[in-house]
């Protein structure tokens, strides 16, 4: 059972769970901050050792065989103090993250908006922007986290 219970442990089943709540899902362009809250619960003792979030721009350019898939982190916020989360309960921890988005040339108005836009659907691009957290826990090789997808608005 010892040996049974390690792999458990490594794997984080039966450990802390990470759930993101509280993010709005419009992001808009001109805005400075995302906050939210992630909700920690566990079935034993943990030790978290810190949470991280991160605001990212997935992007995937190109068609079939050549697809490519990017990930660029635009913000991320870290709660990097120790602490103990205890079997059945339930912590809640806010957080904030400060961002700042540019205008790309698809973006614009006019004739290079247009011209941004032919080349964004000739190469294949396509952008998705996600709001993470990722929960450390001491003794787990597959951290727990949870993610959430946004749309940015003009």
């Amino acid at each position: 059972m010892g040996f049974l219970n390690t792999v458990k442990g490594w794997l984080n089943i039966g450990g802390v769970k990470c759930k993101l709540q509280g993010v709005n899902p419009i992001v808009p362009r001109a805005g400075s901050q995302i906050n939210g809250q992630v909700v920690l619960t566990s079935k034993g003792d943990k030790e978290v050792k810190k949470l991280v979030y991160k605001f990212l721009l997935r992007k995937t350019t190109g068609h079939g065989d050549k697809r490519e898939t990017k990930d660029f982190v635009i913000s991320e916020s870290r709660h990097e103090e120790p602490f103990t989360i205890k079997e059945g309960e339930t912590r809640t921890m806010d957080f904030t993250l400060n961002y700042s988005l540019e205008k790309s040339l698809k973006d614009m108005g006019g004739f290079l908006g247009a011209v941004g836009k032919v080349g964004s659907f000739v190469s294949g691009e396509k952008l998705q922007y996600f709001v993470t957290a990722v929960c450390d826990v001491k003794g787990t090789a597959l951290d727990p986290g949870d993610k959430i997808e946004v749309t940015i608005a003009d």
